[in-house]
């Protein structure tokens, strides 16, 4: 016998107060850029990390109007809700690991662990984790669709979020060959990032993380909480000067998206949709180069 979500208001009202109340913060505070990496000397605008993934989120609720439940019934609750802990105590507690070492002025330890360790901690200790016994998992990822609409609906959303965010009037500077000037260091940096960032957190936050948050809570709620989560991960590299500005600025900026990816994914489950979404993000600006 299979059971349904249980909606949790409180994660919803909750999230989407976090949601708001982030943006406004830095508006309050006259913050309306926002630095895409601690490192970096350019600047993102507040409008220009929001507007790409709210028209996103607008094209996948239209495109089409109604998608059907894709969410499988929940044949074990208890073991999903240790699933679910499990996921989430490995999103929450890694990024504060790194944080804390970061503050202790070894960032340069951080950001060389930083990509090496994720195939670690984002794939094979989950994978560990959610290893069943003798029952079939109603979560098993699937990398290929067959439905032909849950390739095509989600097309619309992606190009218009990724020609925002890349090209449109609001996107932040294109790299230079001055950021990158060595053709190799790009090329493995821009393979690296597409395999440990495009397609591994894709994996892990929506795909094994917002789906039982999904099943426990309802859509939304476990939408929102992966994509705190994700905002989350971003602490201990993407630093803005002081912790409620830095809080402020992950949320309004890899939150939000991972807000727009969450929803790609709810509606179609297919992964490549919110991995070519991260990609036009992370990849796409190097390649323009």
């Amino acid at each position: 016998m299979t059971e349904k979500p249980v909606p949790a208001w409180g994660i919803l009202f909750g999230g989407l107060a976090v949601f708001v109340a982030a943006p406004a913060l830095l508006l309050a505070t006259g913050h309306d850029t926002i630095k895409p990496s601690a490192d970096s000397d350019k600047a993102l605008s507040l409008t220009g990390a929001l507007i790409p993934a709210l028209a996103g989120i607008l094209l996948v609720h239209g495109i089409p109007l109604h998608a059907p439940n894709l969410l499988p019934g929940v044949p074990n609750r208890r073991r999903l809700r240790k699933q679910a802990m499990a996921l989430a105590l490995i999103a929450f507690l890694w990024p504060l690991a790194l944080f804390v070492v970061s503050a202790a002025g070894h960032q340069g330890l951080v950001r060389d662990i930083w990509a090496l360790a994720k195939p670690l901690v984002f794939l094979v200790l989950p994978l560990i984790l959610l290893r069943t016994r003798g029952e079939p998992d109603p979560f098993r990822l699937t990398w290929w669709p067959r439905q032909t609409w849950r390739w095509l609906a989600p097309i619309p959303a992606v190009l218009v979020f990724g020609w925002l965010y890349v090209l449109g009037p609001l996107a932040p500077p294109l790299p230079t060959s001055e950021d990158y000037p060595d053709p190799v260091y790009l090329a493995v940096g821009a393979t690296l990032t597409f395999f440990t960032a495009n397609v591994l957190e894709e994996v892990f936050f929506r795909g094994m993380l917002q789906t039982r948050l999904e099943a426990l809570f309802g859509r939304w709620p476990g939408i929102l909480l992966a994509a705190l989560l994700f905002a989350w991960l971003h602490l201990p590299t993407h630093g803005q000067g002081s912790l409620p500005l830095t809080l402020g600025a992950i949320v309004a900026f890899q939150g939000f998206f991972g807000l727009f990816t969450g929803y790609l994914w709810s509606r179609y489950r297919n992964l490549w949709a919110p991995i070519a979404a991260h990609t036009a993000m992370n990849t796409v600006p190097l390649l323009l180069m």
